[in-house]
């Protein structure tokens, strides 16, 4: 299976093969947990996304109230660039405060102990009036 993005005006075409991707996040993930590092947890990424929504906010404020009152576009576009800068180094790489609450899995091993509850379907026959 095969993934065509294209961005609209820029002339930007990439193609990728999603097996491959999915085979490249696989090993990713294998490195990874060998290492001891632990991705992102839930809460954190909606910490993150949280972030992010209130920096790019105040940004705006900031670069739009900084535009107007200097009279620059420029210093206004560079003000949110700034911005932007500041809240792509604040949020995206994995700071250990986005990992407070991390997810314990159940070893692969406990997990052949206990095997999954089966559910019973009861199927129930409705009455038919003649």
């Amino acid at each position: 299976m095969y993934l065509v993005v294209t961005v609209w005006g820029s002339g930007f075409l990439c193609v990728a093969n999603l097996d491959i991707l999915r085979n490249m996040e696989i090993k990713s993930a294998k490195i990874n947990t060998r290492n001891g590092s632990r991705k992102m947890d839930w809460q954190g990424q909606k910490l993150a996304e949280q972030i992010m929504q209130i920096l790019l906010l105040v940004f705006v404020v900031i670069a739009f109230f900084a535009g107007y009152v200097l009279g620059s576009f420029q210093m206004m576009v560079l003000l949110y660039a700034g911005g932007v800068t500041l809240t792509t180094l604040i949020t995206v790489p994995n700071w250990p405060f986005f990992n407070r609450n991390p997810l314990n899995w159940l070893d692969p091993s406990e997990a052949e102990k206990h095997p999954k509850p089966q559910v019973a379907m009861s199927v129930k026959k409705k009455a038919t009036k003649k």
